[in-house]
This record gives C-alpha cells, structure tokens and sequence, in this order.
C-alpha cells in the first residue's frame, strides 16, 4: 500500500452523506507524516454542495477523470465511464491547481469569506464565496485562491469566447483508430468560483459548447445518471435551462438528432420524466410549421440495470426485504456527452447544483480516437436490451419489475 512506501499523498473528502465516509482517510492519515487528509464541507461556502468530483493525480502527470467513487461499489455493482490519461503533466498541473483552490478552501474561515446574495442570474437569494462574481463588482473581496483574474464588469459568468486549450497528442492504444497528432483539448471545473476566470471554462459552458459543437444533420449523444431542468437542493428552486435550450437550437438551426439516456434507479428523481417529456416537445414545434425546414429531433431513452429494484440493506427491522445487491447501486453513472467532432466527459449529474455549489471536473477534446470511442461506448448502451424509450417507461418498469 502507497501509505507504508513513503509516498506524499493528500486525501479531499466531502463529509455528511454518510457519518463514515471520512473514516478510512482519517485512519490513513493518522500517525502518517506523508499522509494527509482533508474534508470540506462546500454547504459552508455555496450553502449546499459536495466534493462530487472523482480526481487523482499521480506524480503530477498522470490524472484520472469519470464518475467512479472511490470504493467497492461504483468498481462492481455501477456502470461508469472515466478517462485515464497518462503522462500528461500541462493537463495534471491544472487539475492539482483545482485540487488545491479546494484545499485550500477546507482552512479558511467560510464565515468570513462568504455573503448572501441577490443572484440576478438565477432570481434567487443565496450564499457565495466574496470573491464570486455573481456578486456587484464593486462589493467583492479579492479571493484567496491562487491565480485569480478580476473582471470587474461582468456579472455572474458569461461565456467565453476562447477557453484555454491544450495541444497534446493522445494515444489511445488498443483502439482500431488511433491519432497520435495534437489535437485541442480542454478542462472545465463547478462551481465557478473555483478556478482562474478568463482562462478555464466553467463546466456548464464546456456542457453546452459540446453540444453546439455538433454538425448539421450529425448526433450528440448525452448520458447522464440524473437530469433535471431546475436544482435539487436550493431552498428556493432554480429553472435551469441551459442544456435543454442547447438542445433545442441545434435541433432546429443544425438538423442535429440528440440522443439522450439516463439512469432509470433505486433513487430515480420523480419529476426528471416531465422534464425530459418536455425536451421531447421540441420534434412537436420542429414540425408545426411547413416554413421551419426544421427535421432534427430529440430521442430520450431510459437505461435499467437489471436489479436495480433489489438494492438495499437485505434485513429491515427483523424482516427479509428481499434486496440482494448494496444500496445505491445497479446504475448507469457515467456523465459524459460527444458529438460528432468533439468528447467530453465529466463528473456532474445534469442538474443546476452541480454546476453552481458542487465541485466537478470535466476533460474535453477533439481528439477522433476518443470522440469514436465514446461514441461506440453509448451506442452499445442505447442499442441494448437494457434501454426504454421514455414513452414506453411504464411499461417497462412493470415488465422489470415482474
């Protein structure tokens, strides 16, 4: 094990889930000098939020990004999807530049750095780090954090128009098509307070870009464990439409066919089928007039693991519940979206809080290795057995069930 070879090795957690979660950091942390482990509690700082990236860096070169937790369950009983890339140091360097803003941010007194808000953007009153630019420039603190850029005329964070990207070359051994040239890629991060603004893209923007970055007449596909059009853990609600208002733009501008597929689950959210009903409406108003020329389309299936209504403690109160598998499990968790030119994959859920109060890291590229691998990687799921068309879920769900 890494802890008894010496090497320096630093542990973020989000603490509140579960009492336990921190427990197996904090014994490898203790009486070890080259171990150390944090954890943060993000609700301090956005009023709600978790550590929900899924990061390691290692010799600060090699770097994994996905939808995997860290532990037994998301590596036997989920279906998840991450990039492991190797001897990358550009790219490791600013991940571990993100890893520690969060760092950092676990020793600072958040009463001190924080203000509640009039959010113009989203219509909501809430609570930010000083330094956000959600607050009137004029009343900001100077952040904390390593390589800030003040902007002092915007408000909230607009989209910009020339991210930083990387020039690397990927190799992507074992794939029947392999480019070895650079190509452009890019890192996102949530909540937008957290990274250098001017250079890195928030992670919604690099959401969105892939999106509009598909050809006329060509497919995005997107998949994601959960999906809403509004937040999930405001006090007051937040309307989000920043996907779906994509989608349809380039349904109508771009003839795009969109693919979307989400988890159907043990804590699949009740109103997310509304929501993705209402993403269907656009086919509805593509075709309601002869002078739209519009013959794009939104198709929206729902991807079950088998057994994942047999999840849970297997004994409550003295009884048999009849569960086989953990809690939590038997689900599709990737987080990941790729056009026809474009790869992008991620650790959020697609819902407005992992955007504005979670921490998450997304890698995107150009790259055509990748783009066709994940493109093979969703079209095997969305050709399965396993994924209903939203307008067949009931009868799924009874025939899943039986």
């Amino acid at each position: 094990m890494l802890p008894f070879r010496n090497v320096s090795i630093r542990l973020l957690q989000h603490s509140g889930v579960y009492p336990d979660y921190t427990k197996e950091p904090t014994d490898l942390a203790s009486g070890r000098p080259n171990v150390k482990s944090v954890t943060l509690l993000l609700s301090k700082w956005w009023g709600s939020g978790i550590i929900h990236t899924k990061v390691w860096i290692s010799d600060r070169k090699d770097v994994y990004i996905g939808s995997a937790n860290n532990d037994w369950k998301s590596l036997t009983q989920v279906k998840e999807v991450g990039i492991y890339l190797v001897d990358c140091p550009n790219v490791a360097k600013s991940v571990e530049t993100y890893f520690g803003n969060l760092w950092q941010l676990a020793s600072l007194n958040s009463s001190a750095y924080t203000r509640t808000v009039s959010d113009q953007r989203w219509q909501v009153n809430r609570t930010v780090p000083c330094w956000s630019h959600f607050i009137d420039s004029k009343e900001r603190c100077w952040s904390p954090l390593p390589r800030s850029v003040e902007v002092p005329h915007t408000t909230g964070y607009p989209t910009l128009s020339d991210p930083y990207m990387f020039h690397i070359p990927i190799e992507t051994p074992g794939c029947s098509y392999s480019n070895s040239q650079p190509q452009p890629s890019y890192l996102s991060f949530a909540p937008p307070e957290q990274l250098s603004f001017g250079r890195f893209q928030a992670d919604e923007q690099a959401w969105v870009d892939t999106i509009k970055s598909v050809g006329t007449g060509s497919v995005v596909r997107i998949n994601s464990m959960d999906w809403l059009g509004q937040s999930q853990y405001m006090k007051q609600t937040i309307y989000w439409s920043s996907l779906s208002s994509a989608i349809s733009e380039v349904v109508f501008s771009k003839q795009a066919t969109v693919k979307i597929l989400v988890a159907y689950w043990a804590h699949f959210i009740d109103n997310t089928d509304l929501y993705l009903k209402s993403l269907l409406y656009s086919n509805v108003l593509c075709s309601s007039s002869k002078y739209n020329n519009c013959s794009g389309k939104v198709e929206i299936k729902y991807y079950l693991v088998p057994g994942y209504n047999l999840t849970g403690p297997a004994i409550s109160n003295g009884t048999s519940t009849g569960n086989i598998y953990p809690g939590f499990t038997r689900v599709n968790h990737g987080k990941y979206a790729v056009s026809d030119t474009r790869a992008h994959i991620g650790t959020s859920n697609l819902i407005w809080d992992y955007f504005y109060t979670t921490a998450g890291v997304s890698f995107g590229t150009y790259n055509p290795a990748i783009v066709s691998q994940l493109q093979a990687i969703f079209d095997s799921d969305w050709n399965s057995p396993y994924a209903t068309p939203v307008g067949e879920l009931d009868e799924a769900h009874r025939s899943y069930s039986s």
